[in-house]
């Protein structure tokens, strides 16, 4: 599906913009999501400078899950299916947290933590960012592993009342 680049100085916006709100048009999201999620991730939206601390961007992959890490006949890693953007480096760490991984990554995650000096709780945050990956799965698949269950969790401490 398209990935829209156009740039932007505030990453947040960015964010919103291109990687978040750019899938409620989209048949299956839209089928997924009734009025109330949609308002709820708007809103979300809005809230992304006081949920995400300011980092600066860098070159991101896009798309670094799981299954996207798979080996060439002689074992080299290969690494398939792109979404190239600047970005924060959260975005690709965000995609490799959320999807299954082994019981040893806990250790990768904890010295990045530390070697990075990032403050408490960022891995909780990890969440906010991968709303791009859960609205893509919405977007390209009926069975979406999940996804739309997660973002409604994610969203709903930001539903009108």
């Amino acid at each position: 599906m398209p990935q829209r680049n156009a740039w932007r100085h505030d990453g947040f916006a960015f964010f919103a913009e291109h990687r978040v709100l750019r899938w409620l048009p989209e048949p299956r999201v839209a089928a997924k999501l009734d009025a109330t999620d949609r308002v709820a991730l708007e809103r979300l939206c809005v809230e992304l400078p006081d949920l995400l601390p300011v980092r600066p961007a860098c070159l991101t992959r896009g798309d670094f899950w799981t299954q996207n890490i798979l080996a060439t006949a002689d074992g080299t890693p290969a690494v398939i299916d792109p979404a190239v953007s600047y970005m924060w480096a959260d975005v690709d760490l965000a995609h490799v947290w959320a999807t299954p991984r082994p019981p040893e990554a806990e250790r990768f995650f904890a010295v990045y933590g530390e070697l990075t000096g990032a403050e408490s709780g960022w891995v909780d945050r990890l969440a906010y960012v991968q709303l791009r990956q859960h609205l893509a799965l919405m977007a390209m698949f009926d069975d979406d592993w999940g996804s739309t269950d997660a973002v409604r969790t994610l969203v709903a401490p930001f539903r009108p009342r």
